[in-house]
């Protein structure tokens, strides 16, 4: 499956790639703003794109041999300011994906879809060492509080405690290790009431438990803030952060920063967080919860 790229001719319009020399996909995945960035940037631009996986830098690099205008880096974007030091100390337009990528969801076998069986993993990186954190390590040994915690959290999940007290119970008969072992604990701990809403929603019952896991295990919030601020750190003047959230944890703390910003000269490009068109959603439905956010640096 192709990656789509959500709110693409937004992002270009706020990063303006033709105007600048170095800039930063953050979130590289798997390349679908970065084929427009590249169509639009002067042959003697930068781009660093990054991204954790380690097996889509690899395809990255496949695809895109002999471009020298693209340097592909696997890291996490909490280590941003260091990893691009490398290739200039000051960039022009730095973007931010914070989306799950169709590639990731359809093909990574981490379990981060609910809708496939799968080891329960939930890590972006594709050769976790014996001692990650993973998805079936919280279900299978942290305490219900601790698990109430991160779906009430990182999840806002409304059944959060049911959930947790269900997943204890039934760790209790044997181990948690994949994702339609989960699914059908919280299947069967929510009422059916919740499933038709869901289903009236178009959202899974499941959605917001594995979305906790998923921030849980890869430590995204924190991430997340640290990520934007070492962005900004290199940013030129002028420069444009361009962030693309898809859940209010992400953009709250996106929306805050760039308030904090504000205060210290920075200009806000959006008002208001722009969301994609009723077309894009029809064509890309994962773009439905996509909010983009754009600040200059002055």
């Amino acid at each position: 499956m192709a990656h789509i790229p959500v709110l693409l001719e937004e992002v270009l319009q706020f990063l303006k790639p033709e105007a600048g020399t170095y800039f930063i996909d953050a979130t590289i995945d798997g390349g679908g703003h970065a084929r427009e960035i590249l169509k639009r940037m002067s042959m003697k631009a930068i781009l660093v794109g990054i991204d954790q996986d380690t097996a889509m830098i690899t395809e990255l690099e496949k695809e895109w041999k002999g471009e020298r205008r693209l340097k592909l880096k696997v890291g996490n974007f909490k280590n941003l300011e260091a990893v691009a030091k490398e290739f200039s100390d000051r960039y022009n337009g730095i973007l931010f994906d914070l989306g799950m990528s169709s590639l990731q969801l359809e093909t990574s076998g981490r379990g981060f879809s609910f809708q496939k069986d799968e080891p329960l993993l939930m890590t972006y990186e594709s050769r976790p060492s014996p001692d990650q954190l993973t998805a079936a390590v919280i279900v299978n040994t942290w305490s219900e509080r601790e698990i109430e915690k991160i779906l009430k959290e990182f999840g806002e999940e409304r059944y959060a405690r049911r959930i947790a007290k269900a997943i204890i119970k039934a760790r209790k008969k044997s181990r948690i290790i994949s994702t339609r072992q989960l699914v059908k604990v919280i299947e069967e701990s929510t009422p059916r009431g919740y499933h038709r809403q869901s289903a009236g929603r178009r959202i899974h019952p499941a959605t917001c438990t594995f979305q906790a896991l998923r921030i849980a295990v890869n430590d995204e919030l924190a991430a997340l803030e640290t990520g934007i601020q070492g962005a900004w750190k290199i940013l030129r003047e002028e420069g444009r952060l361009v962030v693309i959230a898809f859940h209010s944890l992400e953009d709250r703390i996106v929306k805050h920063f760039f308030q904090d910003m504000q205060k210290e000269g920075g200009e806000i490009l959006t008002k208001k967080p722009v969301t994609p068109s009723a077309q894009e959603i029809r064509s890309n439905p994962r773009a439905r919860s996509a909010k983009l956010r754009a600040i200059t640096k002055k």
